[in-house]
């Protein structure tokens, strides 16, 4: 196998490893999955929050999958700044 070729396949073993390493784990993502879906319900019970949720349509979904889905393919610390944006969004307009 030439040598570049190796190297090149060494490379992408190396950055597949690490984004799984990375990803948030499916015990994580179910409880994020949870939350996003009840908060998004929360939200949704408060009719000054409507027009928030039109800024972010993914983020203020009612499917689970959809949530959970995001997150396997992100690292956790991304899930949790979204979860906290949640939280920033439906504070500030259910008051």
């Amino acid at each position: 196998m030439p040598k570049s070729l190796l190297t090149a396949a060494c490379g992408a073993v190396l950055v597949f490893a690490a984004t799984a390493a990375s990803a948030a784990s499916p015990e994580f993502c179910r409880d994020y999955s949870r939350a996003a879906v009840n908060q998004v319900r929360a939200a949704m019970a408060h009719p000054r929050c409507d027009w928030r949720m039109d800024h972010n349509p993914t983020r203020w979904s009612t499917d689970w999958r959809a949530h959970f889905d995001w997150c396997r393919d992100v690292r956790r610390e991304q899930a949790e700044d979204e979860r906290l944006a949640r939280r920033n969004t439906l504070d500030h307009c259910a008051r």
